[in-house]
């Protein structure tokens, strides 16, 4: 059985990572889901961010929803960046669809974004 937590270790929360994530990161896009990422070193596992724009859903609870939809559809594929030979990132997936997304939606453009970061970086 492949570990499917999403602990708070692997949140990424340092500001300062975060920046520099927007600043030095490349970035992949699979409608709805855009990734900004940076290989790392010295990091045990990969980290990982959510973030749905303000300007697109107004209310709070809707921004909510599509933040716990992404966590849960990355911490269900992560394992697809176990075998990443020992590479470590450090991601943020930024929602940049305008309207609330079905959760098989986000699901698949997950698994095809997290393939692609894996093949990208082999």
């Amino acid at each position: 059985m492949v570990n499917q937590k999403f602990p708070k270790t692997e949140k990424l929360k340092s500001t300062k990572t975060i920046e520099s994530l927007f600043l030095e990161g490349k970035t992949l896009s699979k409608f709805p889901i855009k990734i900004f990422f940076l290989p790392q070193e010295g990091i045990a596992i990969n980290l990982a961010a959510f973030a749905v724009p303000k300007r697109n859903f107004k209310s709070a609870v809707d921004r909510n929803r599509v933040k716990r939809q992404l966590r849960e559809a990355y911490r269900l594929n992560k394992q697809l960046l176990e075998k990443n030979h020992g590479k470590k990132f450090v991601m943020l997936f930024l929602f940049i669809g305008k309207v609330k997304p079905q959760y098989a939606e986000l699901d698949k453009a997950m698994v095809k974004l997290l393939k692609k970061l894996q093949n990208e970086n082999s």
